[in-house]
Formats: structure tokens, C-alpha cells, sequence
């Protein structure tokens, strides 16, 4: 017999994206902690006996979501489950144990460091050193900071190193993070007359630093959004509200470097020679042809030399209406779609930032910190994985409360408040390594449900509602084991979209009949559903 699950309503990166502390360096208003509602209602459950039969697979499935579990599912990369770790959170706040809960319970899977534009003027090897001279801030995370979170945490590492580096320079932070302290190559002396020795010699900078063994870190980038140079730094050509404090803004000059400057493929050669077994990625952008033809150029330049290409994307330039926000990720096929126009079907994208919001100053509201986003980033999450996207981060894990109020972390900077966004990544954590294919029907547009299949058999979907209401949702598990099987619910309900927190998280458990079921879900929710079957 089919089960009726009844969620009930629970009541009650550029440098515009800096904190407002910190503006110069790059990126709330204060909430208060998360509550429960004591007089809100309990979740109801209703048993076989609650309704009549329930409909035969076969009939139904135009009606309802349908999940053939007799077609092969394909495998997640979990790289796509990534967050950003920015240096001016600080080697404190990193090494805190508060930090470190919640970037476990995040359910992160990589870390990119460390920091969107901050790494365009960032200088690792002085902030390592402590050097006056060089690092862009004197409490900024120093490469240490970021190996002993790794090497803490046993997460995957993406490293952006400047493009204002000499090739060399990139070579010795990958012999930082990578090298073993008895490698003798050679690094040798830059265009600028600086020896950088051997790998060894990082290496033996990192075991002074607490880290005797590599923590490795296994992807790199050169650059950030570099097609975004201010004309100060990039010249005439670049745009007049630039960002970036890059040397270039012209995509084939970025590839190739000039007299003056090592170009990603002089960059990448060098990072391969002290470490081939990386992957090193080129900034692209959504369009090709946008930022002065900067996509096109770069692909054609890199000639296939590149092991990822790069696309950020902030769904809105101001913020939107806060339940529009919340089906922004209604954008991500195209995005995708555009993005691989003209890249190698051998060349992976990765999205190593993504959030609602681009530009700060206008997110008076601060729609980031609200329901309406969590549920844009849960969506999001869906769809990336859905088209085979094996990177992404999102922007970022702790970023500080802006000038405008707002905040683009999961969690606040003093690890005070988990925003609802919070909740998107870590609902996603209970997903399986297989991704299922899903049949909408005739489903409405209020909806969304990602099924996924764990190792054991067991299905983790992850339903999204996009609405003020509570809808009941029907599932057919076509090609099912003849055995009923239980069910565990988990719901993170909104008040509204527009809500600063989630209601506690809301837990039931009860059997379900093989073939097909109902998930009443409480409005603007994300929910994990897992199911087992019995026997």
C-alpha cells in the first residue's frame, strides 16, 4: 500500500563580495540564532490504511515522478559538492574547531583557495614567511593554514595561484603543497632574476610549518575572473569597472603570456614539470564570445592544453524577487550549454564559484541569507550533477557581513549562524554515488526531486518545493523489489521564502509499499527521502 508522508508547515566573489571589515582586501547583517517553534504542529502520518490502494506503476507514472530502478544510473563526481575557504577568515578561524564542525557538516567535498580575486594578489610565498612585503594582508591564512585544513578535513584541495606570478613562483607552491622533502629538480630562476630553488626546499618550508608529508593538493587555477583586469593593471582595452588586479584582460595574451609576463601555458608546463600527475585549469567565461571574444581566444590559444576550463556564474546582477530566486537554477542548462560551446568534449567544466547575487552593494535585502537561495543552491546542486558538471564551489563557506548587510557564507564568519543555505549543501550529503534518471510526467513546475542510490541499495531523493503551500507528491518506483520497505523523511521547512532561518529540521519514519508513494511536503522545503526495502 502506498504511504502518505505529511510535512507539516513548522511557524516561527570579486571585490564587491568582501566583507565589510575587510573591503580591500575582497568578501550580515546580524541574524539571530536558529529556533524552534514549541507550538507549531507535529509532522502527521498516515499508514496503509489512510487511502485506497494505490495505483499500479504503469498507470500512474504520467502522473507522478517516476524512478525506473531497472535502468543503470551513472556516477556523481562528489568534486561538485565544493565550497570556497577565503584567506581573510584567518589562520584562527580556520584552525577553530567550530570552523572545522561545520565544514564537515556542510557536507563539502572540496575547498578552493584561497580566495577569488584575493587570489590575484595574493603572495603565497610572503604570506607564508610573513613577510612584510608581498602578502596582502598580515593576518591573512598563510598556505600552512590551508594544508592543516586539508590534511584535518581529508577534503579535496583546489588551488588558484595569480596570474601575476612567474612560472616558476606556481611551481614552488605546488612543491609546497606536493613536494617531498628529498626531491632535488630544480625550479630554477625566473624572467624577473629570482631563484626559486628546488622542490625540496618548499617542500622543507611546508614541514617547518607542522606538515613533514605532502598534503596534496590536486587541482590548480591560474587565475581569477582575469578577464575582468581593471584597466590600471590590464590596460585601455580592459573594462572600465574591472576588478581584477590582473596584467591582462586580452584571452590569448592570458595563454601565451608576453615580454613581460608567463602566460597560463608557460605557468601550467612549469607546475607539470615538479608535479605531472595535477590538473591545471584556464579561466573561461559563460559565452565564448563575451568579455572581448575572451572564451574563443583562450580555447584557441590553449590549442587543448587545458585540463579544466573555468566558468563563474551569479544567477542575478541585483537581487531578484526572493521566490523567483529560489528557481534561478532553472538557468544552469543553459549556462552549461553555453559554456561548452566550442571546449573539447575531453575538457571538463568546473563552476568554482556560483552563488544568487553578483554584486553586493545591491543585495539590501540580503536574499542571500533567506530560503529563496537555499533552495536555489539545493536546485542547483541537482542540476549540475544532473548535466555532468564534476566541479563546483560554491561562494563561500564563511565570507563576513558586507557593506550592504548581506553575506555569501553558509555559515556567519563567527560561526554564530548557519544561514538556510547551510542546509541545501548538507541535505545533499545524504545523496548516494549514483544518480538515477527521474521522470517528471506531467509534474507542475512547483517541484523538483533528484534521486540518487547509495551503495547499499538504498534511495536518497532529494525533493525541492518551491512554494507557499503544502503539496502532495507522488512517487512510482517502477521495476521495485516486491518487498515493502521503510522510509526516513527528513524536511528543512520555510515559513516563507523570504524566511532568515529554517523551522528545526523535521524527522519521521514509517514503512512504505514497494511500488509507489506520497510525500506531502510542507512549503519552500528541501527534504531527504531515503528508502530501503525490507528483505
Amino acid at each position: 500500500m502506498a504511504l502518505l508522508v505529511s510535512i507539516a508547515t513548522l511557524v516561527g566573489c570579486s571585490a564587491d563580495r568582501l566583507p565589510a571589515a575587510e573591503q580591500g582586501p575582497a568578501s550580515t547583517t546580524e541574524h539571530t540564532a536558529q529556533t524552534t517553534d514549541t507550538d507549531s504542529p507535529s509532522p502527521r502520518l498516515s499508514g496503509d490504511a489512510a487511502g485506497p490502494p494505490p495505483t499500479p506503476p504503469d498507470e500512474a507514472s504520467s502522473a507522478a515522478f517516476a524512478i525506473d530502478l531497472t535502468a543503470p544510473g551513472r556516477p556523481i563526481d562528489d568534486r561538485v559538492f565544493g565550497t570556497n575557504v577565503p584567506a581573510w577568515l584567518g589562520p584562527d578561524t580556520l584552525a577553530s574547531d567550530w570552523f572545522r564542525t561545520a565544514l564537515a557538516e556542510s557536507g563539502a567535498t572540496t575547498i578552493r583557495m584561497p580566495g577569488g580575486s584575493w587570489s590575484t594578489v595574493y603572495g603565497w610565498s610572503a604570506c607564508e614567511r610573513r613577510l612584510d612585503d608581498g602578502c596582502i594582508w598580515e593576518g591573512a591564512a598563510r598556505p600552512s593554514d590551508f594544508a592543516a585544513l586539508l590534511s584535518a578535513s581529508g577534503l579535496h584541495g583546489i588551488w588558484t595561484v595569480s596570474p601575476n606570478e612567474t612560472a616558476q613562483s606556481a611551481a614552488a607552491v605546488v612543491s609546497f603543497f606536493n613536494g617531498d622533502r628529498d626531491d632535488d629538480t630544480v625550479i630554477g630562476v625566473d624572467r624577473n632574476g629570482v631563484d626559486w630553488g628546488t622542490v625540496a626546499d618548499w617542500a622543507g618550508l611546508r614541514a617547518e610549518g607542522g606538515h613533514t608529508e605532502p598534503v596534496r593538493v590536486a587541482m590548480w587555477e591560474v587565475g581569477n575572473e582575469v578577464y575582468g583586469a581593471r584597466q590600471s593593471t590590464g590596460g585601455g582595452d580592459c573594462a572600465p569597472f574591472g576588478w581584477e588586479e590582473a596584467w591582462t584582460c586580452d584571452g590569448a595574451e592570458y595563454v601565451t603570456g608576453n615580454e613581460l609576463h608567463d602566460g597560463y601555458l608557460d605557468i601550467r608546463a612549469e607546475m607539470l614539470a615538479v608535479d605531472p600527475t595535477i590538473e591545471v585549469g584556464a579561466v573561461g567565461v559563460r559565452e565564448p564570445s563575451s568579455w572581448g571574444d575572451w572564451g574563443n581566444e583562450v580555447l584557441e590559444a590553449a590549442d587543448g592544453e587545458i585540463d579544466f576550463y573555468i566558468v563563474h556564474h551569479y544567477a542575478y546582477d541585483q537581487p531578484p524577487d526572493i521566490a523567483d530566486a529560489s528557481r534561478a537554477a532553472t538557468q544552469w542548462p543553459d549556462v552549461v550549454a553555453d559554456a561548452r560551446e566550442g571546449l573539447p568534449d575531453d575538457v571538463p567544466l568546473a563552476i568554482t564559484e556560483y552563488n544568487l547575487v553578483a554584486f553586493e552593494a545591491g543585495d539590501t535585502t540580503q536574499t542571500m541569507t533567506k530560503v529563496g537561495n537555499a533552495l536555489f543552491i539545493a536546485d542547483t546542486l541537482g542540476r549540475l550533477a544532473s548535466a555532468g558538471v564534476p566541479i563546483a564551489n560554491q561562494w563561500n563557506l564563511a565570507n563576513g557581513t558586507t557593506e550592504s548587510g548581506t553575506d555569501y557564507g553558509l555559515v556567519s564568519a563567527d560561526g554564530s549562524v548557519r544561514f538556510p543555505q547551510f542546509h541545501a549543501l548538507a541535505t545533499w550529503a545524504g545523496r548516494g554515488p549514483t544518480l538515477l534518471e527521474v521522470d517528471r510526467g506531467d509534474q507542475g513546475d512547483e517541484v523538483e526531486v533528484y534521486a540518487t542510490q547509495r551503495a547499499d541499495g538504498t534511495l536518497a531523493l532529494i525533493a525541492i518545493h518551491f512554494s507557499d503551500d503544502v503539496t502532495s507528491v507522488p512517487i512510482v518506483l517502477e521495476g521495485a523489489p516486491a518487498a515493502d520497505g521503510t522510509m526516513r523523511v527528513t524536511a528543512h521547512v520555510g515559513e516563507n521564502a523570504d524566511a532568515e532561518q529554517f523551522a528545526q529540521a523535521v524527522i519521521t519514519d514509517d514503512a512504505f509499499g514497494s511500488g509507489a508513494l506520497e510525500v506531502e511536503l510542507g512549503p519552500w522545503s528541501i527534504n531527504l527521502i531515503e528508502l530501503r526495502f525490507d528483505g
